[in-house]
C-alpha cells in the first residue's frame, strides 16, 4: 500500500510500503479522509520528539470496513466508521475504571512510533469503532477527534448557561470549542485570534464579538459588554504565553479559565493574579472513550456544523506539499483534510 511516511524533521514521502492485515479481533479500514492537526505538523518540523522516523501520521480519520479478522461481531465489511484513535488494553486499573484514554499501555496512532492513517488502509482493533451516519461525509468524520478534544475540554468549563465566554485561538480547536459552547445557552461569545479569515468563519459560526487584538483592545471590547466585569470562562486554545495572559486578564474575580492549547512547554504566568483573584485552571488533553461517542452522536445528528471550518480537501499524495505550506505559510487554511 501507499502511505505518507515520515523519514525525519521535513522530510515526508509517498512511497510503497509494507501491507497491513487484520489479526483476531481487528478491523482493516480503506482510509477515505484524514486532517492534518498541528501536532502533525509540529511533528513534521520535528520540534516535538513525537514522532519517531521512519513512521506514519495520522489520527484524525474516517473510512470504510474493507475486511474483518476473526471474532468481529460488532462492525461488518461496508460500514462507514470514525475510529478512536488510541488503543487501550482494557486491563489495567485507569482501563477498569473506565480512564482508557489514560491506559498505563495506550498507543497513540500516528504518533511516537505508533503508525497512523495518513496511507490508504490502517488496522486497528474493532473495539475502536464508531459508526457514521449514511449522510455524514467522510471529511466530517475525520472532525471527530479534534471535536472531541474540544468537547472535553469545554466539559471541564462546567455549566455554561447565561455564561460569558472568550475563546483564544480561531483554529480547528478553538472554532470545535466554540460550536461546542454555543450549544450550552451562553450569553456572549467572543473570540479572539491574528487572523481576520479565520475570525470571519468564527463569526460565520455564531460568534457574538470576533477581536484582532493586534487592532482591537481586547480587554476593553469585554469589559464594555461585560458590565466590567470580565467573562466567566477563558478557554485558551493556542498554548503560548501571551494568550495564556490574554485568558487570565479576561476572567472576572472567581473565573475558569480551561487550557486546550498544547505548544510551547513554559509559559510565564502572573501567579499572584490566579491567587488574589481566586481565579480556576483546568488543563485538559484527551478524551474519554465515552466523550467520543458524544461527539459521534452529535455530529451523527446534524446538531454541529462543522463544514465552514473545512478550508481545502487534496489528495493524500498532495501532503507532502501541503505539510511545508501549513507549517511555513498557512494563510487562511484552518482544517485541511486528506482524502483516497
Amino acid at each position: 500500500m501507499n502511505a505518507l511516511v515520515y523519514h525525519g524533521p521535513e522530510d515526508l514521502r509517498w512511497e510503497d510500503t509494507l501491507d497491513v492485515h487484520p489479526g483476531k479481533d481487528e478491523v482493516l479500514i480503506k482510509v477515505k479522509a484524514v486532517g492534518i492537526c498541528g501536532s502533525d505538523v509540529h511533528g513534521y518540523l520535528g520540534i516535538t520528539g513525537r514522532r519517531i522516523a521512519p513512521m506514519i501520521m495520522g489520527h484524525e480519520f474516517s473510512g470504510i470496513v474493507e475486511i474483518v479478522g476473526e471474532g468481529v461481531t460488532t462492525v461488518k465489511v461496508g460500514d462507514r466508521v470514525a475510529p478512536y484513535p488510541v488503543v487501550f488494553c482494557g486491563e489495567c486499573e485507569p482501563c477498569k475504571q473506565g480512564n482508557v484514554h489514560v491506559c498505563l499501555h495506550k498507543k497513540a496512532l500516528g504518533v511516537l512510533e505508533c503508525n497512523g492513517a495518513m496511507a490508504e488502509y490502517v488496522c486497528i482493533p474493532a473495539k475502536l469503532m464508531f459508526k457514521l451516519a449514511d449522510d455524514v461525509s467522510y471529511e466530517v468524520g475525520s472532525m471527530m477527534e479534534p471535536m472531541a478534544v474540544s468537547y472535553r475540554g469545554i466539559n471541564n468549563a462546567g455549566d455554561l448557561s447565561g455564561k460569558n465566554v472568550l475563546i483564544i485561538g480561531a483554529g480547528t480547536i478553538g472554532l470545535l470549542a466554540m460550536a461546542i459552547v454555543k450549544m450550552r445557552n451562553p450569553a456572549k461569545v467572543f473570540i479572539s485570534d491574528l487572523s481576520d479569515s479565520r475570525l470571519g468563519v468564527a463569526k460565520e459560526m455564531g460568534a457574538d464579538f470576533v477581536i484582532n487584538p493586534s487592532k482591537d483592545n481586547l480587554d476593553e471590547i469585554i469589559k464594555a459588554a461585560t458590565n466590567g466585569q470580565g467573562v466567566d470562562v477563558a478557554v485558551e486554545a493556542v498554548g503560548a504565553t501571551p494568550t495564556i495572559q490574554q485568558a487570565m486578564s479576561s476572567l472576572r474575580i472567581g473565573g475558569t479559565a480551561v487550557w486546550i492549547g498544547n505548544s510551547a512547554k513554559m509559559i510565564n504566568i502572573n501567579m499572584q493574579e490566579i491567587v488574589t483573584r481566586e481565579l480556576k485552571v483546568f488543563g485538559t488533553f484527551l478524551y474519554t472513550f465515552k466523550e467520543f461517542g458524544e461527539v459521534v452522536d452529535l455530529l451523527n445528528s446534524g446538531k454541529l456544523n462543522v463544514g465552514p471550518m473545512i478550508s481545502l480537501k487534496a489528495p493524500m499524495k498532495q501532503g507532502i506539499e501541503l505539510f511545508a505550506k501549513l507549517a511555513k505559510d498557512p494563510g487562511s487554511l484552518i482544517k485541511v483534510i486528506l482524502t483516497d
